[in-house]
């Protein structure tokens, strides 16, 4: 079964400025058609482009993603767990060692666990075998979801595999947006 996105799920992916113009677009089909609720039609929108457009400034520039994914991939284990797990408790999650096979921490927050992978990290593409011993896993401990981080790409097989899953890949400026700004230089492995 293939997941579904709302219109806010993907316009939240997409730059603030794509959203400000479907806020114009929505008032502007509504005005047409119905005068009096243009305005409440658009806000939610306009809120939203403006959601984006500051989590977009605080997480800094695309070129700032790409130091900070390379200074994660110089990272070893240690330093690089430490990062993500902090990022995590920042975020309001609490966070423990794995339990089992196919992961490496327990997230939980609001009652609901989730199972972080983030073993590979480093390689230029993960492939289908890690998300299947994480789907293992998330069945197995009865977990919410999974999230399966890496600071490469996912192959084509891999993100077909979690269209079924509830695995969420995290990578790329979504990842960078994750950890923040990464204090000191890492030591190379």
């Amino acid at each position: 079964m293939a997941k579904h996105e709302s219109l806010f799920q993907i316009l939240l992916r997409q730059p603030w400025w794509v959203t400000l113009i479907v806020a114009v677009a929505v008032f502007a089909i509504s005005h047409a058609v119905f005068p009096p609720v243009a305005p409440f039609m658009a806000v939610p929108f306009a809120l939203l482009s403006g959601f984006i457009a500051f989590k977009q400034w605080r997480s800094g520039a695309p070129a700032d993603a790409a130091e900070r994914l390379a200074a994660l991939r110089a990272m070893d284990w240690e330093q690089f767990s430490t990062v993500i797990t902090d990022a995590y408790r920042r975020r309001g999650y609490g966070v423990s060692p794995a339990e089992g096979p196919g992961y490496d921490f327990r997230l939980t927050k609001g009652g609901r666990l989730t199972l972080l992978q983030c073993r590979r990290w480093k390689v230029n593409q993960v492939g289908v075998g890690p998300l299947r011993d994480l789907a293992r896993a998330v069945d197995r401990e009865e977990a919410s979801n999974g999230v399966c981080i890496s600071a490469g790409n996912f192959s084509t097989p891999a993100t077909a595999f979690v269209a079924a899953e509830p695995i969420t890949l995290l990578i790329g400026v979504e990842l960078a947006e994750l950890v923040g700004p990464i204090a000191g230089k890492p030591a190379t492995s």
